[in-house]
């Protein structure tokens, strides 16, 4: 059990961040007008566009090589090995998997590779799983010493996993990771990874209905046209109009017209925009607020191994990370975290993005069960708060992101993280802190010269394997409750947007039909 305090502000930012490379399927985009299309590719500002294989139509990508300022590959082009250098990572895309056999150079030494020949399978007899392209990229990795990590988009950006051959002899790791758009229930989203050179990877993404007029909440295809025929072509042009204005378009009434406005605004501007003047939590003169962030093993913890509290008042970062976690011990940290709190702080105020509907929940249930003396304090003199609940559910502001995740708002708001934390993201060090608790058996192979599997995920790996850097990790957390605050701060400070015509009823050519919904918990 590690606990550390006293980092400062931004420590690691000078590290370079990484290549942005955005992954496209032509069917994702291929609704969005030219200036949606823009917007997308500002929005993400990736280095590389990447066009996957599966649903590929070269106009789309004719139309995206207009748009784009910057290399565009191609997965459908022609068979061959092409190799784009950003900020000092290299990226090999092969258009299948043979050609990496005899790669050419720089090809030879990437730091990533791209192929959409990578894609697992499973025999429903035998039940196991296979990686087609597995053999070629082994000889790939055993060539060039084993620090390549592999992409592809047949699979979407959420796929993380850590699959092994054994190569002459030598046992070489593959990290696999998808960079298609991820499926959600509604639009998909488009996923931008960010690529370090230690194989760091973090996604970042957006509805692909969020981008141009569509951005605005409550705005679908047919409102969006509407607005373009009255001559709002911009967000900022219907950020800037009369309330009245709008509620003469069809299907547009006050009720909407406000949340037009609004929305606008905050994106426009890259503000919140207040809806009420309701107080934001916590209010209280004595309340010392408190910006927590917790790291779990996934949405349904089996353990808490990290635990960051950004105190503004003396501005200082403390964590606890359990940096040898283990099924048996899920609570160290903790146990760590709530006997310092009770230590350091009478009746602290806790103020979690999400936390009701996650932190405190998780937070709760173990304090109860691993550290039951403090079962009393924590339920009796800790106060929980949830900027996201007052903000979002309870209907108070608009927020300036694309979606309501807190890098997002963050970011919008001119928070961006850089250094370390920004080639991390919850989802993957979640996933690699399961590797290291599933303690998986490795098997071996005894053919000389072949390549054979030693299982499907890989096995009982050191933390080198799971890719852990456990510094790194301390600075992701560190950095989403600094980002925190200062969204809570943008919240507090944010005055209540007044209404030209307070006592206006909803019109009777009605509501839009085609409204955008809410971001869920499944985004955070």
């Amino acid at each position: 059990m590690t606990a550390g305090t006293g980092t400062e502000p931004g420590a690691g930012s000078e590290t370079e961040t990484g290549g942005d490379l955005l992954a496209l399927r032509c069917d994702a985009v291929a609704d969005l007008a030219d200036a949606a299309l823009r917007d997308a590719l500002e929005y993400f500002d990736p280095d590389l566009v990447y066009v996957v294989r599966e649903a590929s139509d070269v106009r789309i990508v004719s139309r995206l090589r207009r748009a784009f300022d910057g290399p565009v590959v191609f997965a459908g082009g022609p068979a061959d090995v092409r190799t784009e250098t950003v900020a000092d990572v290299t990226v090999a895309f092969a258009s299948a998997a043979s050609l990496l056999e005899e790669p050419p150079e720089p090809a030879a030494r990437a730091d990533y590779v791209v192929c959409d020949d990578l894609e697992p399978t499973t025999d429903a007899v035998a039940l196991e799983a296979t990686l087609e392209g597995r053999r070629e990229i082994a000889r790939y990795q055993r060539r060039t010493g084993g620090s390549t990590t592999f992409l592809s988009g047949a699979l979407p950006a959420s796929y993380d996993h850590v699959w092994d051959a054994t190569v002459d002899g030598d046992r070489v790791r593959l990290p696999v990771r998808g960079v298609a758009p991820l499926r959600r229930s509604g639009a998909v989203e488009l996923a931008r990874l960010t690529c370090d050179r230690g194989g760091g990877v973090a996604v970042s993404s957006a509805p692909a209905d969020r981008f141009g007029l569509q951005a605005l909440d409550g705005v679908g295809p047919t409102t969006a046209d509407r607005l373009r025929t009255h001559g709002y072509e911009t967000r900022a042009a219907v950020a800037d109009a009369a309330e009245t204005d709008l509620r003469e378009i069809a299907g547009i009434g006050a009720a909407t017209a406000r949340e037009l406005l609004h929305s606008a605004r905050a994106l426009a501007e890259s503000r919140v925009v207040r809806r009420t003047d309701e107080p934001v939590p916590p209010t209280a003169e004595t309340a010392t607020p408190l910006f927590v962030d917790i790291e779990t093993d996934g949405l349904r913890p089996t353990i808490i191994w990290l635990i960051g509290v950004y105190d503004p008042e003396r501005d200082a970062y403390v964590d606890f990370v359990d940096a040898d976690p283990s099924r048996d011990e899920p609570g160290a940290a903790t146990r760590e975290f709530v006997s310092w709190l009770a230590a350091e702080y009478e009746r602290p105020s806790l103020i979690a993005w999400n936390g009701y509907g996650f932190d405190y929940e998780h937070l709760d249930r173990f304090v109860v069960r691993y550290a039951p003396e403090y079962r009393e304090y924590w339920r009796d003199r800790v106060q929980t708060y949830d900027p996201y609940d007052w903000a979002v559910r309870r209907d108070n502001a608009v927020l300036p992101g694309r979606t309501n995740r807190l890098e997002t708002v963050a970011a919008a708001l001119g928070c961006a993280r850089s250094g370390p934390a920004a080639a991390l993201d919850g989802r993957s060090l979640a996933k690699r802190i399961r590797r290291l608790l599933e303690d998986s058996s490795v098997g071996s192979a005894d053919d000389a010269g072949a390549v054979e599997p030693t299982g499907t995920a890989g096995a009982a790996e050191s933390d080198a394997d799971a890719g852990i850097d456990w510094d790194a990790a301390r600075r992701y957390c560190e950095a989403d409750v600094r980002e925190l605050a200062a969204v809570f701060d943008a919240i507090a400070a944010a005055e209540p947007e007044p209404n030209e015509d307070d006592g206006a009823e909803e019109a009777t050519n009605g509501s839009t039909a085609d409204s955008t919904t809410q971001t869920g918990l499944a985004d955070f």
